[in-house]
């Protein structure tokens, strides 16, 4: 699917999906994550053709230029473009990993759910992402092909080649105030060892901070899933049954 740029308050954010403009119809927001394969919740349209779907991609990712804007500005730019693409009408806020990032944050009126797949409040622990970006901040000194890395890790997850600051969004925990599924891997983060997998990205603190939101649902994913829980196709289903049935209920607000 071929993206669609909008130029906002906090520069261009591109998305692909599916908007009716026959009747009302619940709209379905999702946030990608960082570095998603090319078509990764595109499956969401041909999955529910019924609704407005909406899918964006973080500045320098697939279709969307790279600009410095912070994760709370890009979440403005954000209500702008679904102000103008889903016209008041009852959204359900998806974000997976750093999506989250953003769909945790939107504040619209319209908002009737929130579903969040492997969320995390702090960066500081996030020890396999950490490695990962050192090596690619590495790959990219010693190629100069993608110059904006070094701002996107540093600015986004406090990561340089040799520094680490921790950036703390634990303050997206006074937006959840409507029903909210959280979806997590069930391999604890911590502590660092050898996995044949990344683990959740959901710490034991954040966990417990999102549990104890009273608006919050959590869901573990199935024994031995990590921060690709929703790649794997148990997760996937599971996933899947969230946002069916928050839409389902989004119905009665169109």
């Amino acid at each position: 699917m071929e993206f669609l740029n909008f130029s906002t308050s906090a520069g261009p954010l591109g998305v692909v999906g599916q908007v009716h403009t026959d009747r009302r119809r619940p709209c379905l927001l999702a946030v990608n994550g960082s570095f998603p394969q090319k078509d990764f919740l595109h499956d969401l349209v041909s999955d529910f053709l019924g609704v407005n779907v909406v899918i964006v991609n973080l500045p320098g990712m697939e279709g969307v230029p790279w600009h410095g804007a912070t994760p709370a500005e890009l979440t403005k730019g954000l209500e702008e473009v679904a102000t103008v693409l889903l016209r008041g009408l009852p959204i359900v806020a998806f974000g997976s990993s750093t999506g989250n990032l953003l769909a945790l944050g939107l504040k619209m009126p319209n908002i009737c759910h929130r579903i969040a797949v492997e969320p995390f409040l702090q960066t500081k622990d996030l020890w396999p992402f950490i490695a990962n970006s050192r090596g690619r901040l590495k790959l990219n000194a010693e190629h100069a092909a993608l110059p904006w890395m070094t701002q996107f890790f540093w600015n986004y997850f406090g990561i340089g080649e040799t520094t680490l600051e921790n950036r703390d969004y634990r303050y997206l925990l006074d937006n959840i105030a409507e029903p909210t599924d959280v979806v997590s891997g069930q391999l604890p983060l911590l502590p660092e060892r050898s996995l044949p997998l990344w683990p959740s990205f959901t710490s034991a603190e954040d966990r417990a901070a999102l549990i104890a939101n009273p608006f919050v649902t959590f869901h573990e994913g199935h024994e031995g899933s990590g921060h690709g829980v929703q790649v794997d196709p148990r997760g996937k289903a599971l996933v899947k049954r969230l946002v069916e049935a928050a839409l389902r209920a989004a119905i009665p607000l169109c």
